[in-house]
Parts: C-alpha cells; sequence; structure tokens
C-alpha cells in the first residue's frame, strides 16, 4: 500500500502524540514537528506505505525525548485497561455466544480500536461498546472455516499493547478447535506495539508460543524480520494480520492472508473495500 496525502498529517500527529504523554515542554513538540516535516519533504513522490515513514519520524521522536520506548507507560495502562474491560464486558458475552468462533474474530477486531500512537486521548470503553454493537462490514468467514478445516497451524501477528488482551480469546477458541496457534510480536519498541513485554504481562505466553520478529519497524518489514518469524509466516497454514499498520506492509506479501483490523481512516477503507470506523475481515490471495 502506498501512502495517501492525508496519511502526511497522521504521521506527523502520531510523533507528536508521544510528546504530549510524556508533557514535555512545548520546544520539544515543535522540534519534533519541525523535524518530521523536514523528513517528509525530502520526498518527490510517496510511493511506499505510511508505516515507512511512520518508522523513521519515530526515530526522530525517540531521539529527542531520549527513549528507546516512550509509549512504555501507556503500554501498561491499555493492557490493565484491556484485561479489565475483557471481564467487564466481554467474558459472559463470548461465553454464551452462538458462534464462538466468529464472536473471537470480532473481539479480536474490536481490540485494534486500541491505539494511543493514532487517536491519542480517547474514551475505550465508549469505543469498545460501540464497536461491539456492529457486525463486520467485510468479513470473509466462510472462507476462513474453509480454509480451518485443512489447517493446523495458525500464525497471528499481532499489533498493539492492549489488543494483545482481546487477542488471547481468539488464540483460546482456535485452540480448542485443536489448532496450534503460534502468536507474532515487535522484537523491539516501536509506538505502542505489543513486544515479548506485554505478551509476558497479559500471559500470553502461557497460552500458546510467541516469537519477537526481530524488528522496531512499523508493521511488518520481512526483509527485516528474524529468520523464525519468516519460517513461522510462510509456513503456518493460516495467517492472521492484524491491524493498519501490518495491513500497509503485508498487503502484497507473496502469501494469502487474512487481514483482521478496524478501518480507522479513509487510506485504510479503501484500500481493504472498506468504510472508515468498521471492522474488516478480509482474505488475500497469494
Amino acid at each position: 500500500m502506498k501512502a495517501y496525502p492525508e496519511c502526511i498529517p497522521c504521521l506527523i500527529n502520531q510523533g507528536l502524540n508521544a510528546v504530549r504523554k510524556l508533557n514535555l515542554p512545548k520546544d520539544k513538540e515543535i522540534e519534533i514537528a519541525k523535524r518530521s516535516l523536514k523528513f517528509l519533504s525530502q520526498f518527490e513522490t510517496f510511493d511506499r506505505s505510511p508505516a515507512y515513514y511512520a518508522y523513521f519520524i519515530q526515530q526522530i521522536v525517540k531521539e529527542i525525548v531520549k527513549s528507546e520506548d516512550p509509549f512504555k507507560e501507556m503500554k501498561k495502562t491499555a493492557n490493565r485497561k484491556a484485561l479489565q474491560l475483557i471481564e467487564k464486558f466481554i467474558k459472559e458475552e463470548y461465553e454464551n455466544a452462538k458462534d464462538e468462533l466468529k464472536f473471537a474474530l470480532k473481539i479480536s477486531a474490536v481490540g485494534n480500536a486500541i491505539d494511543f500512537a493514532i487517536k491519542g486521548e480517547f474514551d475505550i470503553e465508549r469505543e469498545i461498546n460501540n464497536l461491539l454493537k456492529k457486525d463486520f462490514l467485510i468479513f470473509d468467514f466462510e472462507k476462513f472455516v474453509e480454509r480451518l478445516k485443512d489447517a493446523n497451524s495458525i500464525f497471528i501477528i499481532g499489533d498493539n499493547a492492549g489488543e494483545i488482551v482481546f487477542d488471547k480469546i481468539l488464540v483460546k477458541t482456535l485452540k480448542n478447535l485443536g489448532k496450534e496457534v503460534i502468536y507474532g510480536v515487535k522484537g523491539k519498541p516501536i509506538l505502542n506495539d505489543a513486544t515479548m513485554e506485554d505478551a509476558r504481562e497479559t500471559s500470553m505466553t502461557e497460552l500458546c508460543k510467541v516469537v519477537a520478529n526481530g524488528s522496531d519497524k512499523v508493521g511488518t518489514w520481512l526483509e527485516d524480520c528474524s529468520q523464525e518469524f519468516i519460517r513461522f509466516f510462510f509456513d503456518a497454514d493460516i495467517v492472521i494480520s492484524k491491524g493498519q499498520a501490518n495491513f500497509e506492509t503485508l498487503n502484497n506479501a507473496k502469501r494469502d492472508i487474512f487481514f483482521l483490523l478496524v478501518a480507522k481512516c479513509n487510506p485504510i477503507a479503501n484500500e481493504t473495500k472498506g468504510k472508515k470506523g468498521e471492522l474488516i475481515f478480509r482474505y488475500k490471495d497469494g
């Protein structure tokens, strides 16, 4: 996926979110904005994914705030809040669902709404409640069930902290169907993406095998990933990719993938043939 013109202000805002959360002086905020603009202005055309440009802007943020993980505390808060929400709103609904697999996919998609990096401040509880009332706009469920019949292994590429808690229900459901599940996380901190630390903190490591991709890139750049991660990516019978940045970087990958996300902006809505604010479960043939 190539960046759209409207991706540019969003990329800058991702950088500014870090500084606002850390309550740093305004001059730091201005410095991030200026250096981000300078970085983006060097490109005559934007023929790469938004995730590509986001990575380099986040390096500017890390340098200025002097932190390798500016979103660390936000990630911990997101994990705690997600665990509370699962207990408060979702666990009982899941246990009473007519189709556990459908509902588990929905819960996992809804969890993708927990994204402080793009949205900044927002009411997680209200957002989750609103999304739980929605149906998928694009739902390639029949194709998934068809593929699931002959599948032994499923590789889920995770996205954000907080969201990883919602993914646990999908992992449990697939394991109950007798499937081997592997869950992928970032190798190093970037934005609010889930790392091995988040996997341990939310007990995902106790539920299934978790593999770090060895990278701190935004999205999933296969050329930068560990051999172990790449092996699971290509050898797994089914790959489920979570979130927007993974869609941006994997939608042209040479294998079939199920993309599971909330379309948070018009460019992603256009690329997925969906609509902003809607739940998407879309199959891409290899």
